[in-house]
């Protein structure tokens, strides 16, 4: 199961909390060879396609998680969250009965990350771990009073910080429709796009159609993962956006350094004006999102699994901040 992409050669596409849970092989195909954009490509457009590059977003777990709830909890709904005045925060399953867990935990065996170099005693996320947080929101959700037939939007209006955050922390780990499950669909993406990555370097996949097809005059592709950290978007936009358009255009002469730095101060700029006058952009804005999130930490159900996956995260950001440096 991989999400359709819609990739065009000299193009930037932008795509949502992806689901990579096809094998790392089949991925770097996809992402080579995606659409009937590339197979209709003249010899010449296809002799100057230079493969692609991904930029993965990518956030510390306990705040991705206080951040969730926060931006959550709060009057007017966005127009695109109305999903949380219909999604059950404790459902595990697919619309059609397929179970989450069965596509998710598989991909974060340890087998998945001991070639990144990664060392955990245990899978990222046990079973017994994930099942831990699905009966914690069982326990809470439309069983306190008043709340019986509530959605989960009123249990996050209506119940204290801890539990609210409770409920939406389970729908953001194992919820498996719709809006669901994106921290461990993260940790997910971060694995399969540096497996797919080393595939490549190791494979012919790099190697341009021409060369396979044996005529010659073939070219290396490249295929490149830069895992970005959101915190830093966040916390200094405009650096994080020269270190976004400094990675894309790399080896460009059309694109000039003053030319990219007046682009990221421009983003920048844009960022702040629009963080100051939004009440559903969160960071900064909640006194109590420290003390959330050590409470997370602390917590006997959701700390140990996102431990793992802070480490996990820190790692990946560690191991591009050195490759983009080399």
């Amino acid at each position: 199961l991989c999400s359709r992409l819609y990739l065009q050669p000299g193009t930037i596409a932008v795509q949502h909390a992806p689901d990579f849970f096809c094998t790392a092989d089949k991925l770097a195909k996809i992402l080579l060879h995606e659409g009937e954009v590339r197979k209709s490509l003249s010899p010449t457009e296809k002799k100057n396609d230079r493969g692609v590059k991904i930029i993965h977003l990518i956030r510390n777990p306990f705040t991705m998680a206080v951040s969730n709830y926060h931006y959550h909890a709060k009057r007017p709904i966005p127009k695109t969250e109305m999903w949380i005045t219909r999604q059950n925060p404790c459902q595990v399953t697919y619309p059609n009965g397929e179970l989450y867990a069965d596509y998710v935990l598989p991909s974060l065996s340890k087998r998945s990350y001991e070639a990144l170099n990664i060392n955990y005693e245990s899978r990222l996320i046990l079973r017994s771990e994930f099942e831990a947080i699905v009966n914690d929101c069982e326990s809470i959700y439309q069983k306190r009073k008043g709340l019986e037939t509530a959605n989960q939007f009123d249990h996050l209006m209506n119940l204290d910080a801890p539990e609210g955050l409770r409920i939406a922390t389970a729908e953001l780990t194992v919820q498996g429709d719709n809006n669901g499950g994106d921290m461990l669909r993260m940790s997910n993406n971060i694995l399969k796009l540096k497996q797919a990555e080393k595939i490549v370097q190791n494979s012919w996949m790099g190697t341009s159609t021409s060369t396979q097809g044996g005529g010659g005059g073939g070219h290396n592709r490249e295929f490149q993962v830069n895992t970005m950290s959101l915190d830093d978007f966040i916390s200094n936009p405009e650096r994080s956006a020269l270190e976004f358009l400094n990675f894309v255009f790399d080896h460009s002469n059309d694109v000039s350094t003053e030319q990219k730095e007046r682009a990221a101060a421009k983003y920048s700029q844009t960022y702040l004006n629009k963080k100051e006058g939004s009440r559903h952009i969160t960071d900064g804005k909640a006194a109590d999102k420290k003390q959330l999130a050590e409470y997370l930490r602390h917590d006997a159900v959701f700390g140990p699994p996102m431990k793992k996956i802070e480490m996990l995260v820190e790692t990946a950001l560690a191991d591009s901040r050195d490759t983009v440096m080399l």
